[in-house]
């Protein structure tokens, strides 16, 4: 069973309040149903946002409305349906992300898996505002999982993921994904913004990344 099995089962009426939450408010946090989630700033989302799009929002990916996670911005799916899928301005409507855009990724990651999700970010020490002091630690503290989190399995090629393997962490690595040096700055990115401290760095290191299919982690 996975780690966060148990979370999953504790109820889906907290998932569903979640998800109404989400659709109410780009912070998505009420301490009554236990949803605490990293807080959504432009400051801690963007960088990590940017990542998500170019890596995960093509419109063969999650740039497209009937998937779970479902990732909005310059490079695939636009809310305004006059904006064309490219970031560089033109008179076709084309620009870069917009706030809306990067609040209905940051709605659409959270309310996945909302208990998991505060699971993962409101342990002390794992919440970089609980007296973590300076930038992002990484890797993170051994009581901090972000691994319950099945977007960041996904990524990391221990769930099967019709995009494939995205990130190693561990060498030896398969073929077409990066070596961790020591560390893949795509894992850094994801990790920092799940402690509130989002390594501005390391996501924009893993944006140039190249785009292109990965080994898909089914048995």
């Amino acid at each position: 069973m996975k780690p966060h099995a148990l979370s999953l089962a504790l109820g889906a009426a907290a998932s569903l309040a979640g998800l109404s939450v989400a659709a109410a408010s780009c912070s998505i946090s009420d301490p009554q149903i236990g949803v605490e989630p990293p807080p959504f700033t432009m400051e801690s989302f963007q960088p990590f946002g940017d990542y998500l799009v170019h890596r995960c929002g093509t419109i063969d990916c999650h740039g497209q409305p009937g998937r779970n996670l479902r990732v909005w911005g310059c490079d695939g799916m636009r809310l305004d349906a006059g904006q064309t899928p490219n970031c560089v301005p033109d008179d076709a409507g084309a620009g870069g992300t917009t706030i809306d855009e990067y609040q209905a990724t940051y709605r659409s990651l959270v309310a996945l898996e909302p208990q998991v999700m505060s699971a993962v970010f409101a342990p002390p020490g794992c919440d970089g505002r609980q007296g973590r002091d300076g930038g992002a630690a990484y890797p993170a503290p051994a009581s901090c999982h972000p691994e319950y989190l099945t977007f960041v399995e996904k990524a990391r090629g221990l769930e099967a993921h019709k995009g494939g393997q995205l990130i190693c962490i561990t060498p030896p690595c398969p073929p077409g994904v990066p070596d961790p040096d020591p560390y893949d700055p795509q894992d850094v990115c994801i990790v920092s913004w799940l402690e509130a401290r989002t390594d501005v760095a390391a996501c924009g290191a893993a944006l140039g990344i190249p785009v292109f299919p990965m080994p898909d982690a089914s048995p």
